[in-house]
């Protein structure tokens, strides 16, 4: 005789078919990271005037990046306690919670950057700030094609919000190298 435990079968509540697709979304996922470091890695060689992958800084460059980092530590820390509260307090917000802990990352990049740019370090000296600029706009392309789809109703993917957090990010830094790079053609005249 079977009893029944008050559990529902796998099949019926969304248990085999869904882990399965959850691990190709994890799979695929993990293959996207790989291929965009590749990527990556490919892109600093042609943005650093000497070919080479890493950016090199001065003494005080590197100083002043090492506060940056701790900054942008910080604010991460401050953002995942935040959403620690939150998760404790059964708040839930309108967005998957990978989304919300990819903002998280977002945010120390934010900081990062920030703290660099109006700090004076956030070029390197061997950087081609023009090949970057290139860089930067194919980026901001290549991340606003999955959302255009979202926009006129086509897809209700949620990992379009990734791209969207990432635009968000890039639109910020990209006016900060803006209006720092205003600001310090004033200083210069």
């Amino acid at each position: 005789m079977i009893r029944h435990t008050g559990k529902t079968r796998p099949e019926t509540a969304g248990g085999s078919g869904e882990r399965r697709n959850n691990m190709f979304a994890s799979i695929g996922l993990a293959v996207g990271i790989i291929v965009g470091l590749i990527i990556c890695v490919l892109l600093a060689k042609f943005g650093n005037k000497d070919g080479a992958v890493k950016s090199k800084y001065d003494e005080r460059q590197e100083a002043v990046r090492g506060k940056a980092y701790r900054y942008a530590f910080y604010s991460v820390m401050i953002y995942e306690a935040l959403m620690l509260v939150l998760e404790i307090g059964q708040i839930t917000l309108p967005l998957p919670s990978y989304i919300l802990h990819f903002a998280g990352i977002i945010v120390g990049c934010i900081v990062l950057a920030g703290y660099c740019i109006w700090k004076d370090v956030y070029w390197g000296l061997n950087n081609n700030r023009k090949r970057y600029a290139v860089i930067f706009l194919i980026c901001a392309a290549l991340n606003a094609i999955p959302v255009v789809p979202m926009i006129t109703g086509k897809t209700s993917l949620d990992s379009g919000w990734l791209n969207v957090i990432v635009l968000i990010m890039m639109a910020v830094i990209g006016i900060e190298l803006i209006i720092k790079e205003i600001m310090d053609r004033r200083e210069a005249e």
